[in-house]
């Protein structure tokens, strides 16, 4: 075998290294410099591709991508509802959607199902108040009426939207057992 071959054999395995199969470049979803000063979740709304990478628990160091679908809630599903009827104004959840993400893969779980379309019980539900925007992950998690306090729990916090997508990081558990890490949901184009 002559030395050009082997090192074209070398060149072509250095170059299948890094993603894995069926995902883009892993360095295309870096953790979020600074957060924004006011967030707004006004640009949630569509479908995303999203990545998540773990930088704690067991799964350290892997990641998972998949699509995420959020669509805006009628007004009826709008408010926080509280446990005697009233509700939060403080709180209001402008998106609820669906996840097909492999959240065990990065070490996440996700209680109930997380491409549930029931608005009363959505796979994905969108929680604003000032300042802040989170994604909860579960369809057990986001069924209304019903105020937990413990259990299972998976939750992107948003730090950055742009007219692409936005970022944050996400952290979940169940007991003892946590894991975390950062996440980029770029709108899908195909």
């Amino acid at each position: 075998m002559s030395a050009t071959w082997r090192i074209s054999g070398v060149i072509f395995l250095a170059g299948c290294g890094g993603a894995n199969a069926g995902q883009s470049d892993p360095q295309a979803c870096a953790p979020v410099a600074a957060p924004e000063a006011s967030m707004d979740a006004s640009r949630l709304a569509g479908e995303f591709v999203v990545r998540l990478v773990a930088s704690s628990g067991a799964k350290r160091g892997a990641t998972t991508e998949g699509r995420l679908q959020l669509t805006p809630h009628d007004s009826a599903h709008r408010r926080l509802e509280l446990p005697d009827g009233s509700s939060n104004s403080t709180y209001t959840l402008p998106f609820y959607g669906t996840a097909a993400v492999d959240f065990a893969a990065v070490g996440a779980v996700a209680p109930g199902d997380p491409a549930s379309v029931d608005p009363e019980s959505p796979g994905v539900l969108v929680i604003e108040r000032p300042g802040q925007v989170l994604l909860r992950v579960g369809s057990e998690a986001n069924r209304r009426g019903v105020r937990r306090f413990d259990g299972a729990f998976t939750v992107l916090r948003v730090l950055q939207v742009t007219d692409q997508g936005f970022a944050g990081t996400w952290e979940s558990g169940v007991g003892l057992d946590r894991s975390g890490g950062h996440f980029c949901a770029n709108r899908a184009t195909g």
